[in-house]
């Protein structure tokens, strides 16, 4: 039982020592990127007369009339009643130094507005009534592809290439696994 405890807490001070701060933002909707944006960009500033407690936020608000999304940035929080025309659904992003986070939606059961700051790369808050993703991502999408997906984007995936090079022809698999032969 200790070997578990200690494996779990080393597991644990792994991920924690090995997290990296998301980079870019990238918002979803219904699976299409409706954005995807350096954190620098957006991240506000604070200006010289805020105080200690003041954190300045910039405000994203994410607009669903019928099957098209719109997201309009603002440096302070806007009057939803206003900004948002009856009939349409909302979600309004928050970004702040220290993380990113649903301030308010329209939905019904508000997952997305108690979902914890998104901060490191590969968190993430999905809003399902609206089929919205926000997701913390790296600084380039290359670096998280793994070694196969990185073959397969490229076109040279290791099996094949290593099958056309010992027959010195190009190398057609038909759509079998690489243990499957013709005969």
């Amino acid at each position: 039982m200790a070997f578990f405890l200690l494996l779990a807490l080393g597991c644990f001070g792994w991920s924690v020592l090995n997290r990296k701060e998301g980079q870019r933002l990238q918002i979803s909707y219904d699976g299409q990127t409706v954005m995807n944006v350096p954190l620098s960009q957006i991240r506000p500033q604070k200006t010289t007369g805020e105080g200690e407690g003041d954190e300045a936020v910039r405000y994203c608000l994410i607009r669903f009339p019928d099957e098209s999304v719109s997201c309009e940035w603002y440096d302070a929080r806007p009057d939803l009643d206003s900004a948002v025309p009856d009939g349409s659904s909302y979600n309004l992003l928050a970004v702040s130094a220290t993380g990113v986070f649903m301030e308010a939606a329209d939905c019904r059961d508000q997952i997305c507005v108690h979902h914890i700051p998104l901060t490191g790369v590969g968190e993430s808050m999905i809003c399902l009534p609206h089929k919205l993703v926000v997701e913390m991502a790296g600084e380039a999408d290359e670096g998280t592809l793994d070694g196969i997906a990185k073959a397969e984007k490229t076109g040279k995936r290791p099996d094949v290439m290593a099958k056309a090079e010992k027959t010195g022809k190009t190398v057609y698999n038909g759509g079998r696994r690489s243990y499957e032969t013709d005969g």
